[in-house]
């Protein structure tokens, strides 16, 4: 897994949490958006869980995955954007850069200011505990989330399902913790596009990147549009 600072050396220093620390990115991601949605995966029936009364728990992620050898964080992330839905992709300043840590606000991180036509800077940094053990274990892992336009009209790609969600619903569908197949299905606002049906009585819940939007969602100030 590359370091962090090796592909985004801007945010070394810019936080406690990214001081002299050793951290493995695992992924890159967008939240994305045009004047028609916002836009979602459904993740694959392999990460689906059953929690322990029975019920299935499908997760919610933004677009984005892992690096292939070699890979910058933005070459990577335009590859899966384009894998996943078809389309380029437009960076777009974010209001801020959101440091989460664990699930938590830990701040809000200045970034220096870089050359004229240098890309735009993260929209949230999020620290995840390390999963393994041993001498190489890092001390945190990362996903690193940009904010994001589409060139072009987003359509399912190799993902198992899109949600799409209107601007008008993005509030009150970040304010659910979890959806029924049923609830998504009846709301004017939601579409679905997946390459399999859901178990009806599964529930869709926020997971990594979106459940990381969620929580910056609950703080200010928001993404235009």
């Amino acid at each position: 897994m590359p370091d962090i600072f090796a592909l985004l050396p801007a945010l070394e220093g810019t936080h406690p949490l990214l001081t002299e620390r050793r951290i493995s990115l695992i992924g890159v991601s967008v939240i994305l958006r045009d004047d028609e949605a916002w836009y979602f995966e459904v993740q694959r029936p392999r990460y689906w869980a059953r929690r322990p009364g029975g019920v299935l728990s499908v997760g919610i992620g933004g677009i984005g995955g892992g690096l292939h050898a070699g890979e910058d964080a933005l070459t990577a992330l335009r590859r899966e954007v384009q894998e996943e839905l078809g389309v380029g992709l437009a960076l777009e300043t974010p209001p801020h850069t959101v440091l989460l840590h664990e699930w938590q606000m830990a701040g809000y991180l200045e970034i220096p200011a870089g050359p004229p036509g240098r890309e735009a800077h993260p929209y949230i940094v999020n620290l995840l505990p390390p999963q393994l053990g041993g001498s190489e274990m890092p001390d945190a892992l990362a996903i690193v989330t940009f904010l994001g336009r589409p060139l072009g009209r987003p359509r399912r790609g190799d993902l198992f399902g899109l949600l799409t969600v209107a601007p008008a619903a993005l509030a009150e569908f970040l304010d659910a913790p979890e959806w029924t197949v049923a609830a998504i299905q009846a709301h004017p606002g939601l579409g679905l596009d997946l390459a399999s049906e859901l178990p009806p009585d599964c529930v869709l819940r926020p997971v990594l990147t979106a459940r990381a939007f969620r929580v910056v969602m609950g703080q200010g100030p928001k993404p235009g549009g």
